[in-house]
């Protein structure tokens, strides 16, 4: 009786234990990426945790590089604050391999969601080889307007906007004057002859 008292005492005292320890079915590389919206390598700067501990724990990372789902520099990411929920302990200036789900403009992942350690994930970089190191575009960013075609300056003669320019504009303009000029004068010359005849 004595013995079997012990045995009940045990029991309850590590049932709590186990029953509030994480439990995952263990997922390859290939099934974590097939199961997740995105994968990306990111580097935690910040850290935000929950009064509550049965809260959540947002990490603030920089994205290193990706392979699915992500379009931004940076990314929140929750996971739940207590281990024992399978939350996962980010530190700020430790790197990760994440997979995670978005919801709303944050990511949610856990332990058995396969997300490590980078240090920990070379089996899971060798599967999913080089990522996209990610480069946002933003409203700040300067995008040359295209080039609009300019009407002819206004305050001349029309003709001023098509006339040639340069040496060679200048010699034709010379000799078409040179051409008009000798017309005119052989004009002149006609009719003052003319005149000395009629005369005589």
């Amino acid at each position: 009786m004595h013995r079997l008292a012990i045995l009940v005492a045990l029991g309850a005292w590590l049932a709590p234990g186990v029953a509030s320890a994480c439990s995952c079915v263990e997922v390859s590389a290939e099934g974590a990426f097939d199961a997740s919206g995105a994968v990306f390598e990111g580097r935690v700067v910040e850290v935000r945790r929950p009064d509550d501990p049965s809260g959540a724990l947002v990490a603030v990372m920089e994205v290193v590089q990706h392979w699915k789902g992500i379009t931004t520099e940076r990314v929140e990411v929750s996971t739940p604050a207590a281990s024992s929920m399978c939350g996962i302990s980010f530190e700020p200036e430790t790197s990760w391999l994440v997979y995670a789900d978005p919801v709303g403009d944050v990511f949610t992942t856990g332990l058995c969601a396969r997300t490590r350690r980078i240090e920990d994930a070379e089996e899971d970089i060798a599967f999913l080889g080089a990522g996209v190191v990610p480069v946002e575009v933003t409203d700040e960013d300067e995008v040359e307007p295209e080039a609009a075609d300019e009407p002819p300056a206004r305050g001349g003669c029309a003709s001023c906007a098509t006339a040639p320019s340069g040496p060679s504009g200048v010699a034709l303009l010379a000799i078409a004057l040179g051409v008009l000029v000798t017309r005119r004068s052989r004009t002149g010359r006609g009719g003052s002859g003319g005149s000395r005849t009629a005369g005589s």
